[in-house]
């Protein structure tokens, strides 16, 4: 039991270092986003007048412009978000086997090695190495809970930015606003938006993290099974789940073939820890 402690309190300290790690990524999204703010106002520059307004006869023709922003967004965000879950299966993978050889003394090279094909957990990386970015992507393009893709969630984020950029500039040029009144309102609508950037950003993160923290314990001999522990809001779904015997193991014991563990809900910040066969405990 003595391994098992010293082990999952290195996990908690990687855990620790790892929602720091989440604030810094969260601001990377809300930044790369807000970069396409430039657009909207080079679009209002390109359809102001010499009054320094917006003619309502060319209200919808700027609206349908605002496409080209959407689709900038939708790139922007996405791209942001491979980078930040990367990163975070970097850190997962990384960290994980780092404290599993320092605690156990035992030698995990063989996990970057393994074959896919043998994996539960990266089932949809058949015949591709565990890279970090493989990760990523992978877990990109597959179907969440919510019966999204990464993509599907882009595409709302995007669209309802859209929505609420529209409504800002029609109020705007009906009234007669000067276009500087605009662009201060436009900023406004990013700033309000931001949650949604830092929630795509924690909620991917994480289930990248957690992924690549299940994939190290499935194909580690000394891991027999994962603990999930509620993250620090206890949510009741975190909680219901914590509370689950699936396997009769006890409350909260999982296997690392239960992915759902992995995607709980958006903002999770539940974390695993790992429960080690008798011969290493």
């Amino acid at each position: 039991m003595n391994n098992e402690r010293k082990l999952n309190e290195a996990l908690a300290k990687l855990h620790a270092d790892y929602l720091d790690l989440t604030v810094k990524q969260q601001a990377y999204v809300v930044g790369e986003v807000g970069k396409t703010r430039v657009q909207v106002i080079d679009l209002l520059e390109e359809y102001a007048t010499k009054n320094d307004i917006v003619s309502k006869a060319r209200l919808n023709p700027l609206l349908r412009d605002l496409e080209y922003v959407e689709k900038s967004i939708r790139t922007t965000a996405e791209s942001a978000l491979i980078t930040v879950m990367d990163e975070a299966a970097e850190s997962g993978l990384s960290g994980t086997t780092d404290a599993i050889q320092s605690t156990l003394s035992q030698s995990v090279e063989f996990i970057l090695t393994a074959k896919i094909a043998e994996s539960v957990v990266l089932r949809g990386l058949t015949g591709k190495q565990p890279t970090t970015r493989n990760l990523a992507t992978y877990l990109a393009e597959k179907t969440g809970p919510d019966g999204l893709k990464l993509s599907d969630r882009v595409w709302q984020f995007a669209g309802d930015q859209r929505a609420e950029m529209s409504n800002v500039l029609r109020r705007g040029i009906i009234r007669g606003d000067t276009t500087a009144s605009m662009v201060r309102d436009i900023k406004n609508v990013y700033s309000t938006e931001d949650w949604k950037a830092r929630r795509l950003a924690l909620t991917e993160s994480n289930t990248a993290y957690r992924t690549a923290i299940g994939y190290v314990a499935e194909q580690s001999k000394f891991v027999k099974a994962l603990r999930l522990v509620p993250g620090a809001h206890h949510s009741p779904k975190c909680v219901a789940k914590a509370a689950e015997d699936r396997h009769g193991l006890g409350a909260g014991i999982f296997l690392p073939s239960d992915t759902d563990i992995y995607s709980i809900h958006p903002n999770c910040t539940a974390y695993t820890q790992y429960i080690l066969s008798e011969e290493v405990r």
